[in-house]
């Protein structure tokens, strides 16, 4: 290896961000220029001389290291009255801590509420009907309120517009004014708030909600009814997770009876009929749908005759008015095990099945066997659990008929009375894990005590009820899952599709772990779960505080140096660990890759002559595709290559072999290639390295097919395939600035390899521009995911604005923000921005932030949409813009030539010039004028509709193509020659 080469690897180690185009490609040439095995090493402890595990367990220590608070921007007022509640009027000890709420509330920064003090049981309606402000605060005497409490407040009602309330957490003031006992709140939790007021007074309240609130009075009792009565919603409800107020510490008191009472008229003032008892501490909640639908049992063993004799038995005792009970059974049939069942004696009657179809997969098995049940309800439960309290299938039952909720579960306890499962978190080891195991139920957290209700990411299916409608809408259990991750997965999926699982907190059924198959989980179901897992990894679990560590089941304070979770899984998966950070320059990767990128004249004119030679029709049978390592199969151009192998697979038999440029990572891409299109498992999955060596050891196939410009030169040097092709998706030249990169990335247009073009802009540049020999394909949606129905907005809501935030050279993030930022300048609470796709959003802006999302719930955002906007530069407009515009949302893009094929100006899109000022006037413009809006949005979905919704019809050309370019390519009218 020459020292050139080895400066490459070492410049190859600063890379752009791994999600960007850039950074996958320079993976790719990083990889390929290693050539050797990476070994894995173990994350090591972020201090080495005190391996005190992830978290921190000192509230002072975690407070220590927090930042401060980011000031509220100039902008819009928002305004608050805060009213004080005093418990004895003219006691001298009251009126102190009446004095130190009103110094904290006057210290407020920037802004100057006005405040009531008012005697404790005060009816509201006496208070609110003239008052003016936007929110209310309820705060007892004695609370203290951070300086900047209300600024953040303002802050998040800013960004989000449509917030009825506004959460923050809070903690405790001990007697000698230490700060203890934090509580950190998740998101909306509406089941949390029935057993308890989990948002006690931390919150602030849209008046007109306060006021419309009948029957409150300013008491713990009222403001709990006030939530209730309120009908709010995950949307309606913010949440700032910064603790913003201190109350006093006194012993956090337990529901009454008066409580119970009143949860059961605030939920029948919602035409929800329930009963409510105290037990435990807590309110507990019973609902009583007016029938009870069929419930159907399924029951998975491998023939554990102990445990089924524990569990059937008690399974009788349950008082349900109609269910019935399948046991699944795969432990082997034969006369004496028939036997057994024949003799079993249960209490009830119990039908099984024979399991013997292999290999064994746990989701299958669970799946099939419901589908030949007729309950309405479905219930899996493990062999290893036991009832213990006969109304549980009521309850769970009456909980699963709420509105939004989409599966349920219990608290699960051991034989020794500890939490075993308390609902399911994202984030230790790097997968999921048990919330509260090995807690007492009666523990606190920092997430309140472990005895309330959860809403939670999932629950375990070792006791899960459905509605049956819900599992098949998901397609039941993800077979792609062998043994372990499915449930998580079925959670998952009702959260997608907005739905919550919550967890009954009470002692019911019992789950003694690990009996029924062991504990060991398959490889391969931690690479299915990193699939699936990963946006919630990468960015947080929603009902676990981003205060609280995340790598822990027991709650820990989060610390500054505890790894990413999905550090650990990667570790787990055996992939490097990549950081988000840009270390490198455009110069020092061109400098890099120049190795890698090599290709002469003679191999050039050999590609040439190798076509030539390759005359008429050849039905393709194989196919080499070549890739760069890439990390998520469900978007952009690596699903558009998998969908296309696909559909060569499923209608023309093509075996397809996939070749990953860098050290082998086949379980990785294997898993991912099935994780996206499940008809490719089984395909083959290897790498390949660059060099001359590498590449001669490519296998021979019928075609072999570039996806990426780097991959474009291998495709070109690789022996033993007669025709080579080259998936162009985009100008990718345009990548980088003119520069190097550009010009390397450029010539790969001139190997002569025959293009498959995405787009017929795509072909004018190829074929026209470069003279090669083409095809296209349109491009198109999945309209399953991205569609209009069920698409509601209302008059009076802010207008919806979309922006993909991720800094990437064609996106213009630039201009797109600065745009944004003036359309919420002159708007205001009028409109709200909603960012997705990338952490790139300052502190400062006045964006609703999601980050990384699965691409099934963005069809649901979409949805939500009233303008998306996108100014890409390179010469495809990316899937995006056809996703907003099947899903309702109108258009505004850049005034380019090379999108007339999809954009026609005024019509289905608001095109704009790319400079500051008209990208304004263009969002301004759909910004007022709501019919302008319709109009767009309709015509933007009739295209779509028209001429973009079917894949299938989309690549029917391809093969052909495969089989015969040179008598299926399509001419062109482009000019011979094209300007960078």
């Amino acid at each position: 290896m020459t020292p050139w080469m080895s400066h490459a690897q070492r410049a190859l180690g600063r890379l752009f961000p791994p999600q960007s185009a850039a950074g996958k490609v320079l993976r790719a040439g990083k990889e390929a220029a290693r050539a050797f095995r990476t070994e894995l090493r173990p994350v090591a402890p972020a201090n080495e001389d005190e391996d005190r595990g992830p978290g921190l367990t000192d509230y002072a220590e975690w407070r220590a290291q927090q930042p401060p608070l980011a000031p509220l921007p100039a902008g819009p007022a928002t305004t608050f009255l805060v009213i004080v509640e005093t418990a004895a009027a003219g006691d001298e000890r009251e009126a102190a801590l009446v004095q130190i709420t009103l110094d904290s509330i006057a210290a407020q920064v920037a802004l100057e509420p006005r405040t009531l003090v008012l005697p404790s049981g005060t009816p509201l309606r006496e208070v609110l009907p003239d008052v003016e402000e936007d929110f209310v605060l309820f705060l007892k005497a004695g609370s203290v309120l951070d300086p900047r409490a209300l600024e953040q407040v303002a802050k998040e009602h800013r960004v989000d517009p449509v917030r009825r309330v506004i959460a923050f957490d809070s903690d405790r003031l001990a007697a000698d004014g230490t700060r203890v006992s934090p509580l950190f709140r998740p998101v909306w939790s509406p089941e949390i708030m029935l057993g308890a007021n989990y948002l006690g007074r931390a919150f602030a309240i849209r008046v007109p909600d306060a006021r419309a609130a009948t029957g409150v009075t300013l008491d713990d009792h009222g403001v709990w009814r006030l939530l209730l009565r309120s009908d709010l919603s995950d949307a309606s409800v913010g949440r700032v997770p910064h603790v913003l107020l201190s109350v006093p510490d006194e012993p956090q008191a337990a529901a009454t009876a008066e409580d119970a009472a009143m949860v059961a008229r605030a939920l029948r003032d919602r035409g929800e009929n329930a009963t409510a008892e105290v037990a435990h501490g807590i309110v507990r909640v019973r609902f009583q749908p007016e029938r009870w639908p069929t419930v159907s049992i399924v029951v998975p063993t491998r023939h554990g005759r102990a445990n089924l004799e524990r569990l059937l038995p008690s399974l009788a005792t349950t008082d349900y008015p109609g269910f019935d009970v399948t046991v699944v059974d795969n432990g082997g049939e034969s006369d004496e095990n028939e036997a057994w069942y024949a003799g079993l004696d249960a209490g009830i009657p119990v039908r099984h099945v024979w399991w013997t179809e292999e290999p064994f997969n746990y989701s299958r098995v669970n799946t099939a066997t419901a589908r030949s049940t007729s309950g309405e309800i479905l219930v899996f439960l493990n062999d290893d659990t036991e009832i213990v309290d006969g109304g549980w299938l009521r309850e769970l039952v009456g909980m699963l008929h709420r509105e939004g909720v989409g599966t349920v579960g219990f608290q699960h306890r051991t034989g020794d009375g500890l939490v075993q499962h308390g609902g399911v978190m994202l984030g230790p080891g790097g997968f999921a894990a048990n919330l509260f195991a090995g807690m007492r139920p009666d523990d606190d957290s920092l997430i309140g005590p472990v005895r309330w209700y959860r809403d939670t990411l999932a629950v375990t299916a070792a006791c899960v009820g459905i509605r049956r409608e819900l599992f098949e809408e998901v397609g039941g259990f993800d077979e792609r899952f062998q043994l372990t991750g499915s449930d998580v997965v079925l959670g998952l999926d009702q959260i997608i599709h907005g739905r919550r699982n919550v967890v009954i907190p009470f002692d019911a059924v019992r789950h003694f772990e690990s009996l029924t198959r062991g504990a060991h989980a398959p490889r391969s179901d931690s690479f299915a779960s990193y699939w699936r897992y990963q946006p919630w990894l990468a960015a947080g679990d929603p009902y676990v505080s981003p205060n609280v560590c995340r790598l822990v089941e027991v709650p820990r304070f989060a610390a500054v140096d505890d790894p990413p979770p999905l550090q650990l899984t990667m570790a787990g998966l055996g992939r490097p660990w990549k950081s988000d950070a840009q270390q490198s320059t455009i110069s020092e990767d061109a400098t890099a890759l120049l190795p890698l990128a090599t290709i002469t004249a003679e191999e050039v004119e050999q590609v040439l002559a190798t076509h030539r030679a390759t005359t008429g029709r050849r039905e393709v049978r194989t196919i080499n595709w070549l890739l760069p390592g890439f990390d998520l199969p469900f978007f952009g151009g690596v699903n558009t290559t998998l969908r296309i192998a696909d559909k060569l697979a499923r209608e023309h038999g093509v075996a397809n072999r996939f070749l990953i440029n860098g050290h082998p990572a086949n379980e990785f891409y294997e898993s991912a290639i099935v994780a996206a299109f499940p008809g490719l498992a089984g395909s083959e999955v290897g790498n390949y390295y660059g060099t001359e060596e590498g590449l001669a050891a490519v296998p021979p196939a019928d075609a072999a097919i570039a996806t990426f410009w780097l991959t474009a030169r291998d495709v070109a040097k690789t022996p033993g395939t007669p025709r080579k092709f080259y998936l162009i998706q985009d100008y990718e030249p345009s990548f980088y600035p003119a520069s190097t990169m550009f010009a390397m990335t450029e010539q790969t247009y001139r190997l002569g390899l025959y293009g498959i073009c995405n787009t017929r802009s795509m072909h004018d540049i190829y074929a026209g521009g470069y003279g090669g020999t083409a095809t296209y394909f349109e491009p198109a949606v999945d309209r399953s995911i991205f569609h209009s129905d069920g698409r509601e907005r209302q008059s009076d809501e802010p207008v919806t604005i979309f922006a993909y935030a991720r800094d990437h050279f064609r996106n213009c993030w630039e201009l797109v923000y600065a745009a944004l930022s003036e359309i919420k300048r002159r708007y205001g609470d009028r409109v709200r921005i909603v960012a997705a796709g990338a952490k790139y959003l300052p502190p400062s802006a006045d964006f609703i932030d999601l980050g990384l999302l699965d691409y099934r719930a963005t069809g649901r955002l979409y949805r939500e949409t009233d303008i998306g906007i996108t100014l890409q530069i390179s010469r495809h407009p990316s899937y995006l813009p056809l996703e907003l515009m099947a899903s309702g949302a109108a258009m505004v893009v850049p005034d380019s030539p090379w999108f007339r094929w999809l954009f026609r100006p005024g019509e289905n899109a608001r095109t704009t010039m790319m400079t500051y000022e008209e990208v304004v006037a263009g969002l301004d413009e759909l910004v007022r004028d709501a019919e302008s809006r319709r109009r767009i949005a309709a015509a933007g979905e009739a295209t779509i509709d028209a001429a973009h919704s079917d894949w299938e019809a989309a690549l029917d050309g391809i093969y052909d193509f495969l089989c015969d370019p040179e008598a299926t390519a399509l001419p062109t009218d482009a000019p011979q020659w094209v300007a960078p």
